[in-house]
């Protein structure tokens, strides 16, 4: 349950943020709508998904849409993401045995031991009670780049709004969890540094290094995610070849479509990474303290 609960501190903060951002960008400098000034309504850009009528349904107020960005369809794509998650997750874990005694059982529990296996060893015996946190990034963001390779649906993260809602939700989560080891005095005497004399000069550089992480985690994952996503859709059109009033598909698109699983793979182990980095940075702050304190 501890690590459910994990799960969806991490999707609901990052739902929050990224519906924040767009209500932001949707309104205008007095606070009224575009529309309701009398100027031309929003003009939406790029490739609509089978989720084009739901987004229709939803109240501009309550979740915007975006009319400078890609994906129109991003929030509902998103959602479908956590409710394909909430789904799978309950019936794949409401019947577990000790001893496994199928296939799914078996592979869930290598899936997740490996996570458990690398992650932790990264985090140390003092940090591996958050594993839940940087796990259920992994998860997540995994799911959010493959959903994008099935025709009809959108990689959420191939959007900026979502990767900035992830960078941001990483590194609140990490400043937490180093208040909850250090205290907020050695919180602050991290960030300080060594020596202390210096620290009028590192304090307001350690604010802008912790603050720029979320730009950095967030710009990494989407110009990745979104230029693989360009490339497949480029390679698609020109794969339909016109034979007079007919057309012929040709799958020119399906190597990088491969490159793409590995892409979104290698993306969502990257950002966990370096959260799991920065968790760690803090643990071995407050373990080398606590050394130096005996």
């Amino acid at each position: 349950m501890k690590k459910i609960s994990f799960i969806c501190l991490v999707i609901a903060i990052s739902l929050l943020a990224m519906t924040g951002t767009f209500a932001a960008e949707d309104a205008s400098p007095d606070g009224s709508d575009v529309e309701e000034q009398g100027k031309a309504p929003i003009q939406h850009y790029g490739y609509r998904s089978w989720f084009s009528p739901i987004s229709q349904l939803l109240p501009n107020n309550i979740f915007p849409e975006p009319g400078k960005w890609h994906q129109p369809d991003l929030i509902p794509n998103t959602l479908f993401v956590v409710l394909f998650l909430s789904i799978f997750f309950f019936l794949v874990t409401r019947n577990l045995k000790r001893i496994p005694e199928g296939n799914g059982q078996t592979l869930l529990e290598v899936f997740v031991g490996g996570i458990m296996d690398f992650f932790g060893g990264i985090l140390g015996e003092g940090g591996r009670k958050y594993l839940p946190f940087v796990g259920s990034f992994f998860i997540f963001i995994l799911s959010l780049n493959y959903i994008g390779l099935i025709p009809g649906f959108q990689a959420p993260t191939a959007d900026l709004n979502t990767t900035l809602a992830l960078g941001v939700t990483a590194v609140i989560g990490v400043q937490i969890i180093a208040i909850k080891e250090n205290g907020f005095g050695g919180y602050i005497k991290h960030l300080v540094g060594n020596p202390t004399w210096l620290g009028f000069l590192m304090f307001p550089i350690e604010i802008v290094a912790q603050l720029s992480r979320a730009g950095s985690l967030a710009i990494r994952l989407f110009g990745n995610i979104f230029g693989e996503k360009s490339v497949v859709i480029q390679l698609t059109g020109l794969g339909i070849i016109p034979i007079g009033a007919y057309f012929l598909p040709v799958p020119v698109q399906v190597p990088m479509v491969f490159f793409a699983m590995f892409g979104g793979l290698l993306q969502a182990f990257v950002f966990t990474l370096l959260t799991t980095i920065y968790i760690v940075l803090f643990i071995e702050h407050h373990d080398d303290a606590h050394e130096a304190h005996h």
